[in-house]
């Protein structure tokens, strides 16, 4: 629950929550893989760890908000960021990318695009969101799993990053070369995406 404020004073609690369409899709999908591998590109959270623990064969964390956050306040180069994202090419079955191109400068959401594809076995799936275009409030929230694929949002204060909203179209063509098979619009503002690596 999100508080909505008027004239800077809180005025009503807006629930912000949605339940997903793509993840159960992309659950689904990488499921059919009898040693299905799903990497979750954070920020970690204890909830989704525990229910994608019940869905997957093996589930690995990399949380590049955090890596993210650090090369911001340290001034550092994004190179030295992507770093992290060592996995040998064709690990994963899907990738949990959530909200990470909205953080992500153009150039830098077309390498997310590159490595996701590498880092993906063929026919691997991708769950990505992103805010529309409307969104100014540029806070961090986790993006907190519940039962059948109910999500709420947690802020995290402490990933102080800059928001980069984009066209549908323009989000879809930084993700490149995976392809674009559903996307969902929800009325929270929300978009939700799911890629296939072809």
């Amino acid at each position: 629950m999100h508080k909505s404020l008027k004239n800077g004073l809180p005025d009503q609690t807006v629930d912000l929550s949605f339940t997903s369409k793509a993840l159960p899709v992309f659950i689904d999908k990488v499921n059919n893989h009898s040693t299905a591998q799903i990497l979750d590109l954070g920020p970690v959270c204890n909830e989704n760890i525990n229910i994608f623990a019940h869905l997957i064969k093996k589930l690995y964390i990399c949380d590049m908000f955090s890596h993210l956050a650090r090369a911001f306040n340290k001034g550092a180069g994004l190179k030295r960021w992507w770093r992290q994202m060592d996995y040998p090419p064709g690990t994963f079955d899907g990738i949990l990318l959530w909200d990470l191109p909205d953080r992500l400068t153009d150039g830098d959401a077309y390498e997310a695009g590159r490595r996701c594809s590498d880092m993906l076995k063929p026919g691997g799936m991708v769950v990505a969101f992103a805010a529309t275009e409307t969104k100014k409030n540029t806070e961090v929230n986790t993006f907190v799993l519940q039962k059948d694929f109910h999500v709420t949002f947690r802020v995290q204060p402490h990933l102080n990053l800059p928001l980069h909203t984009r066209k549908t179209g323009d989000l879809i063509g930084m993700l490149d070369p995976l392809k674009s098979v559903q996307s969902f619009l929800f009325r929270n503002g929300l978009r939700e995406f799911l890629f296939r690596k072809e």
